[in-house]
């Protein structure tokens, strides 16, 4: 139940962003999916099964990237319209304010761990967006070379094409 009552809270939570963001109107609700589905498997992996902050978060930031780009396909808009408020649930917002209190209340020790894990996880976030997003442009590089290589193959067949069945030329007699 837990997990159901966060990933509707984190759909709304990332509604609402994408439309602080002004993402267009046909793509806010989708965008709160995408931002779920990232808050539910952070959820999943790290209360359920125990992993650790980092890994939950970077598994969570793979599987909300993933789904950013392939909506971006779908529908025909930039990943970033998917991805900046897809991560808001994830951000460790809490985690830097707790640690910034810790020390402030000269708590050194505390409030130095509480923030390097809140580092570690914004680590995570950006590692899982640019590992994703690299992919997806090597991805699309190596269509467009393909693409170009066939066409600049074509073009020259047709160039050939046409000079084998082009008419002699008187100036071609002098040659």
């Amino acid at each position: 139940m837990e997990i159901i009552t966060a990933f509707g809270f984190a759909c709304i939570a990332t509604m609402a962003f994408a439309v602080l963001f002004q993402a267009p109107k046909k793509i806010v609700f989708i965008d709160g999916v995408i931002g779920a589905i990232g808050w539910g498997v952070f959820i999943y992996l790290r209360h359920e099964l125990g992993y650790t902050s980092f890994v939950s978060n970077f598994c969570a930031t793979i599987s909300l990237a993933l789904a950013s780009e392939l909506s971006s396909r779908i529908f025909k808009q930039p990943v970033t319209v998917f991805v900046i408020p897809g991560i808001v649930p994830l951000v460790p917002g809490l985690g830097i304010y707790q640690g910034m209190f810790a020390i402030i209340n000269n708590e050194y020790n505390n409030g130095t761990s509480i923030l390097l894990t809140a580092m570690t996880d914004s680590v995570a976030i950006a590692i899982g967006v640019m590992l994703v997003s690299s992919l997806f442009r090597v991805l699309k590089v190596r269509r467009f070379m393909l693409q170009y290589r066939r066409s600049k193959r074509q073009m020259e067949l047709k160039v050939k094409g046409c000079l084998l069945y082009t008419s002699p030329s008187p100036r071609d007699a002098t040659l």
